[in-house]
C-alpha cells in the first residue's frame, strides 16, 4: 500500500491510496478451461487460447462482482482492456488426449485497476468474501410436505458447484422442526421461521418454501443476511420435475437469485464517497499500527486520514463507498468493537 505520512510533534497524517495487501481472492479466477481439436500447432497457437481464456476469466469475474444488468454490459469489453487489468496468470494444466487439446488457466486481476475500471464506467460492484449460509428448503408438492431426505432438492442441492463463493450449509434432520413445519404448513409464508435456523450459529440464512402444482413451482424466499431480512417471490415453470437435469437447472437458478440478493446487499456505490470521523482507542504506537492495518483491509474504505493523535485516541477521517451498515459489519469482521456516543463513533480493538 502506498502511504504518505507527515509527522509533527502531536499530529500525524496518513493517507490510504492503495492496498496491495488486501485480500485478492475475489479478483482471482481459477480453473478457466479452454478446449479445441488437437492439431500439430496447438502449442504454437497458445496465445490465441490464452486470449480466449482471458475473456472467459473476465466474464467469470464480472458475473461474480456485478449485478446481472451490469455484467451484461461488460461482455463487449475489448481484449486489450481486459489484458491491461491482469496482474498475472498461470497455466494449471495442459493436456492433449483423444484428439482434443485443452488447458486450465488461473488469472489474477489487479484489484485497484479493476475497481478503477468499474468507477470510470459508473458501475457499482459487490466486493464480498465467501458467504456461508444456512439453506433450509421446504417442498410442498400437491399439498404433500417433503422435507429433508424426502425432498429431492435437499438431497441434490450441493451437487451443483457453480457458485463456489457461496458455502451452502444444509440443516440436520430434526423431529421438532418437522412437527413445527407440519403444524404450520399452510401459513409458512406468513409466520416467523427464525427458529428453524437460529440453532446453527450462522448469521446468514435462506429459507425456501416451494409450492409445486403440476408444472408450476412458486417459491417464497426468506433471506437474512447479517441482520437484514428480505422476502422475495419467484415462479418457475418446469416441464418434467422428475428429470434430474431439470431439477439441477432449478437449483442453479435459485442459487443465482440468492447470489443476486446477497450482492445487492453488499454493493459498493462508487458514485459518491461518504465521510465518517471516528475516534480510535490507542494505548501505544503498536495499537495504532494494528488499527490502520485493519482499516487497510476494509474494501468499502476509499481512503482515510489520521487527523490528530492524543494520549488515548486517534482521530481518523474515513471516506467510504456504499452503505453505513456495510462499514459497521466490516468493522466487526475485522476485529473492531465500536459504539456511538452523541453521534461520535468510538472504535477499539476487540479482545
Amino acid at each position: 500500500m502506498k502511504k504518505v505520512i507527515f509527522l509533527s510533534l502531536i499530529i500525524l497524517f496518513s493517507i490510504k491510496t492503495q492496498n496491495i495487501y488486501a485480500d485478492q481472492s475475489m479478483f482471482t479466477v481459477d480453473n478457466i478451461e479452454v478446449t479445441d481439436k488437437y492439431t500439430a500447432d496447438n502449442i504454437i497457437k497458445r496465445e490465441k487460447y490464452l486470449n480466449i481464456g482471458f475473456k472467459k476469466a473476465f466474464e467469470s469475474l464480472v458475473t461474480g462482482l456485478l449485478r446481472k444488468e451490469d455484467h451484461k454490459r461488460m461482455l463487449s469489453t475489448e481484449l486489450k482492456i481486459i489484458k491491461s487489468l491482469i496482474d498475472n496468470y498461470r497455466i494449471l494444466e495442459e493436456v492433449t488426449q483423444q484428439g482434443e487439446y485443452s488447458f486450465k488457466l488461473s488469472v489474477k486481476f489487479n484489484k485497484e485497476k479493476t475497481k478503477d475500471f468499474f468507477y470510470k464506467k459508473n458501475i457499482p460492484y459487490s466486493e464480498t468474501s465467501t458467504l456461508e449460509i444456512i439453506l433450509y428448503p421446504i417442498m410442498i408438492s400437491n399439498s404433500e410436505l417433503k422435507i429433508f431426505s424426502q425432498n429431492q432438492l435437499f438431497e441434490e442441492w450441493n451437487n451443483n458447484k457453480d457458485f463456489k463463493e457461496i458455502n451452502f450449509i444444509l440443516p440436520v434432520e430434526n423431529i421438532e422442526d418437522i412437527n413445527f413445519i407440519k403444524n404450520n404448513q399452510e401459513i409458512l409464508e406468513e409466520i416467523n421461521l427464525d427458529r428453524l435456523v437460529n440453532n446453527y450459529q450462522i448469521k446468514n440464512s435462506a429459507i425456501l418454501i416451494l409450492r409445486k402444482e403440476e408444472k408450476k413451482i412458486n417459491i417464497f424466499l426468506k433471506t437474512n443476511f447479517s441482520g437484514t431480512k428480505k422476502n422475495n417471490k419467484i415462479e418457475f415453470i418446469i416441464d418434467n420435475y422428475e428429470e434430474e437435469k431439470k431439477r439441477a437447472d432449478l437449483i442453479r437458478n435459485i442459487k443465482s437469485f440468492i447470489n443476486e440478493v446477497w450482492k445487492e446487499e453488499n454493493l459498493i456505490d462508487i458514485s459518491v464517497p461518504t465521510s465518517l470521523t471516528i475516534m480510535a482507542a490507542i494505548d501505544n504506537p503498536k495499537t495504532l499500527s494494528i488499527v490502520t492495518s485493519k482499516l487497510d483491509n476494509i474494501n468499502f474504505i476509499e481512503n482515510y486520514k489520521i487527523e490528530e493523535i492524543s494520549m488515548n485516541f486517534a482521530k481518523i477521517k474515513i471516506s467510504y463507498f456504499g452503505k453505513i451498515k456495510n462499514i459497521r459489519n466490516s468493522f466487526k469482521r475485522n476485529g473492531f468493537k465500536f459504539e456511538i456516543i452523541n453521534d461520535q463513533w468510538f472504535l477499539s480493538l476487540a479482545n
